[in-house]
């Protein structure tokens, strides 16, 4: 069973909600994410507004109806979710992944030094 969760649900200002949880309930609520171009892609990314401080949330499509996310503290640790798919819930269109890869990030060179 995978141990983390990534939902994204649309916002009547306009912008988007994403929820990454885990196996125990934990969570991180990235409350004002926004799409944008990037790479010639449309990713809806945003910074964590509740749980864990200091997350980012990106997400953008790799075809076939299919979305790839991930959640990072830029520091420890990125969760990659591959395979994300559309789902109705109560009636509004979310996207929805599950993931069991959870990366530790290396320490930036200049980091290692200090």
């Amino acid at each position: 069973m995978p141990k983390h969760k990534i939902t994204l649900k649309p916002q009547h200002s306009g912008g988007y909600l994403a929820i990454l949880t885990d196996e125990h309930g934990n969570f991180v609520e990235f409350g004002k994410c926004q799409s944008e171009q990037r790479e010639g892609k449309r990713h809806i990314t945003g910074s964590s507004t509740r749980g864990l401080i200091g997350w980012v949330f990106d997400l953008w499509s790799i075809g076939g109806g299919l979305f790839r996310a991930t959640a990072t503290d830029n520091r420890d640790w990125l969760i990659v979710f591959n395979d994300c798919e559309t789902v109705m819930d109560d009636g509004q269109q979310t996207i929805e992944g599950w993931s069991n890869d959870v990366r530790t990030l290396e320490p930036a060179p200049e980091q290692v030094a200090a």
